[in-house]
């Protein structure tokens, strides 16, 4: 049998129930005209909202979890003999999880010969950014995947007889194991500009200020207050940019921006490196917090090289490319030390393994020194989880 099979992502707000009510009723009515005979709608919506309306927005279409359950994340791989598995999932927006919910739905989909459709919320308060992904899979293959709020698909229940594509057999560790696939990027600076936009709504502020010096990660903070102010449909005027330097100068006066510290909420620049090596301690909304600094090089390059803006691109990549330093070598060590919990031992070895081909001994050896000496995990502070910190294993 043939049927439609939709995941809708309605923007929510905050202390808004009538602009929430309408958004989801909105997306309820839209895959009923698609001819859905499902629905999936993203977990946690409002306990203010009008149940009985919603249901009878729905009529005859099921709509998870509003007129039956959906399954938790962490259970769809624990199902079996089910024709269509049902995710709301709850878990925030990073760098990498547009790539790891699909990858998710699809091996659910292949374990269980099923159709899965995930919806993840859309939305967020400035700490966790929720960017509203839709996913469709059946037996293994992707049918919808969109960031939009919306996908749709037409599936076939049941169908048990089709085979997933073979996996691609599991490469060397790459030297910069927190780099991102190119199209990851745009990504992450919409996600601080999300973030941060988010945070200005809950705190009502118009104005924001920061200081621009002669580093990359300042530069993305800039970038994000750009995006920020950009989404609000506020003035550039609006940030006030402490900038250091001529090159800073030139960038800020491309951009817009208002030079020289004003008032308004202030941004932190301190990226993840700089919290967890060298001892930086956020005082203000951390857009950087967990963003390694070597990414964000590659972020602002990327950046520069796609804002169509030649008095913007010229200065930004000279000094991306005076920023260079050896933050592979520290992203490296922090990489395996924050996600793997490596102990000393083994890290030092895993460095020398890894570049002992590419950096002198002497080069290797300050690295593994300025590290040992400084690390400390980075605590908790005020900003967007744009990479996953947690632990993956205890070796």
């Amino acid at each position: 049998m043939k049927i439609k099979v939709a995941a809708a992502a309605p923007e929510l707000f905050p202390g808004r129930p009538g602009q929430n009510m309408t958004n989801v009723l909105a997306a309820i009515s839209r895959a009923r005209d698609d001819g859905a005979a499902l629905l999936v709608l993203p977990a946690g919506l409002p306990e203010d909202m009008n149940r009985g309306a919603l249901e009878r927005q729905a009529g005859k279409m099921a709509v998870y979890p509003l007129t039956r359950p959906a399954l938790p994340r962490e259970e769809l791989l624990h199902h079996h003999e089910l024709d269509v598995l049902c995710c709301s999932d709850s878990s925030p927006a990073t760098a990498s999880s547009f790539y790891e919910n699909e990858e998710l739905a699809a091996a659910a989909s292949h374990e269980n010969m099923a159709v899965v459709v995930l919806a993840c919320p859309r939305g967020g308060d400035g700490g966790r950014i929720y960017t509203g992904q839709c996913v469709i899979t059946q037996n293994g293959f992707t049918l919808a995947s969109t960031e939009d709020g919306y996908a749709v698909a037409s599936v076939n229940i049941p169908r048990r007889d089709a085979k997933a594509p073979s996996s691609a057999s599991v490469t060397d560790q790459s030297t910069t194991p927190w780099t991102p696939l190119p199209e990851m990027l745009p990504r992450i600076l919409r996600l601080q500009g999300d973030a941060l936009a988010y945070r200005m709504m809950a705190a009502g502020a118009t104005q924001l200020n920061l200081a621009v010096g002669r580093d990359a990660s300042s530069l993305l903070a800039l970038a994000a207050c750009v995006e920020a102010v950009d989404r609000l449909k506020l003035s550039r005027r609006n940030i006030h940019a402490d900038l250091t330097g001529n090159r800073a100068g030139r960038i800020g006066a491309a951009l817009g921006v208002t030079p020289g510290p004003g008032t308004g909420m202030t941004v932190d620049t301190a990226d993840l490196t700089a919290r967890a090596v060298h001892g930086a301690r956020p005082e203000h909304y951390a857009v950087n917090a967990s963003i390694p600094r070597s990414v964000a090089s590659l972020a602002v390059r990327w950046w520069a090289n796609t804002c169509g803006n030649a008095a913007l691109s010229a200065p930004v990549r000279s000094i991306v490319m005076d920023d260079a330093g050896p933050w592979v070598l520290q992203d490296f060590l922090l990489y395996f030390s924050l996600l793997y919990d490596m102990p000393k031992w083994a890290l030092a070895r895993l460095l020398d393994d890894t570049f002992r081909d590419r950096y002198k001994d002497r080069d290797i050896q300050q690295a593994l020194d300025l590290f040992f000496d400084n690390y400390r995990r980075p605590e908790p502070c005020d900003g967007p989880a744009v990479f996953p910190l947690e632990s993956r294993i205890t070796l």
